[in-house]
């Protein structure tokens, strides 16, 4: 005999709480306190779902660290074989194996054709932001510290670059190269300190490099900012502390993680999600904010060497195919790129867009001769090989177009002496 059951005695297996995988690096503040951030948001999400009624299961979020002895790539495999939902990464590279079998979001800087939503600040804003306070304040000797090869350092020397061209100031920038440790910060400022004439304002591309700058300024004798005002980047909980008050951009922390979140939601409920936006600005770009404090005054006098009144500032173009150390390395040189690079051309279409990209430039063209044809690129770079250069250095020669080249015979980028007949 058959006994039937009421639906209502029907045990239902619980809906199983997605888990989503946070990976970050376990040295860095500024990243720790993302994460803080990232945990309180998935908990304010589940309030404010529950308060209007919704049902959807709470996030369970599993961390997974990177550092000295474990790299990024073991840590994002260690939450792939727990069998995550969806992945969040802090600070990804161009470097990682992102192409994951799962939803990922990202927290920093785009990545090009990678399937993955990104948020982020406007890191581009943020650096002309900080430059600007200096030179409103005086300042005209203003050495930017990039953070090497780290997520976003590219954008926030671009910013740099920007800020000092747009005040006439190009033919003064300096960049020193770091990687966003203290360690770093130290080492740059040992070595300012051996130069002269020293910039009066230093901007670092993160807060670690200017904790460990001001401290080796300070301890001979430098006073800050009275003889150098030093501005940095991120405003972690650090940067606020008595008797470090450092003058930095602020990133809207609990928008990031919020925003992350609200991706993960995203990813997790619709197939059709696909990553957007264009350049360093991701699918979501919040708004950098200045914090001025008190590592920053106006100089004791002001040193801007004097310019011809009609002082040209130079639009180039860069033509590559391989964007390797030594052209990352030489966009950064002002003594031979004394301007704005503002369109990249490549001998493809989408090898064009995606180096574009990758250097944050808006425009680009399939096909050399269109980058001579364009009437507002008053000089091109050229980074091709030795007798591909030969020839398009020649035939940018002919249009008119200052020309530059890079080639590389040592571990520094060298610039060729100007070919004969070329300006």
């Amino acid at each position: 005999m058959t006994q039937s059951v009421s639906p209502e005695c029907v045990s239902r297996e619980p809906v199983r709480s997605p888990l989503i995988g946070l990976v970050f690096d376990a040295s860095n503040p500024f990243e720790a306190d993302l994460v803080d951030a990232v945990y309180a948001a998935a908990d304010a999400r589940a309030v404010a779902e529950s308060a209007a009624g919704q049902s959807h299961p709470r996030y369970r979020i599993a961390s997974s660290i990177h550092g000295r002895a474990r790299n990024r790539a073991r840590a994002i495999a260690d939450l792939v074989d727990v069998d995550c939902d969806a992945l969040i990464v802090v600070g990804a590279t161009h470097d990682d194996a992102l192409d994951l079998p799962l939803p990922t979001v990202i927290i920093g800087e785009r990545i090009a054709d990678l399937p993955a939503l990104t948020i982020g600040t406007d890191e581009w804003q943020g650096a002309h932001l900080a430059v600007q306070h200096l030179i409103d304040l005086g300042h005209s000797a203003i050495t930017h510290i990039g953070g090497g090869d780290h997520p976003c350092a590219a954008e926030r020397q671009r910013g740099y670059i920007g800020a000092m061209t747009a005040a006439g100031l190009q033919q003064n920038c300096q960049i020193l190269r770091g990687d966003y440790t203290e360690e770093a910060g130290a080492r740059v400022a040992r070595e300012l300190l051996d130069r002269l004439p020293r910039p009066t304002a230093v901007f670092l591309a993160n807060d670690r490099m200017a904790f460990g700058f001001i401290d080796v300024m300070r301890a001979h004798g430098v006073s800050v900012p009275a003889e150098m005002s030093v501005v940095g980047y991120d405003d972690g909980h650090l940067a606020g502390v008595d008797g470090v008050d450092l003058t930095t951009i602020r990133q809207d922390i609990g928008g990031l993680a919020a925003a992350a979140i609200d991706a993960v939601g995203r990813v997790l409920t619709d197939d059709s999600v696909e990553p957007g936006g264009c350049g360093f600005l991701g699918d979501v770009a919040l708004e950098p904010e200045l914090i001025v404090r008190a590592t920053t005054a106006a100089p004791k006098r002001r040193r801007r060497p004097p310019r011809e009144r009609d002082e040209p500032r130079l639009r180039w173009g860069l033509m590559v195919e391989h964007l390797d150390d030594t052209v990352m390395n030489s966009l950064a040189d002002p003594a031979l790129v004394s301007g704005s690079i503002e369109v990249v051309a490549s001998a493809s279409t989408m090898n064009a867009w995606q180096i574009a990209d990758r250097l944050g430039i808006l425009a680009s063209y399939g096909l050399y001769g269109d980058l001579l044809d364009d009437p507002d690129i008053d000089a091109v770079l050229i980074a091709l090989d030795d007798d591909l250069a030969d020839e398009w250095a020649l035939r940018s020669a002919a249009a008119g177009k200052q020309v530059r080249r890079i080639v590389s015979s040592t571990d520094r980028p060298v610039a060729l002496p100007q070919l004969k007949g070329i300006p």
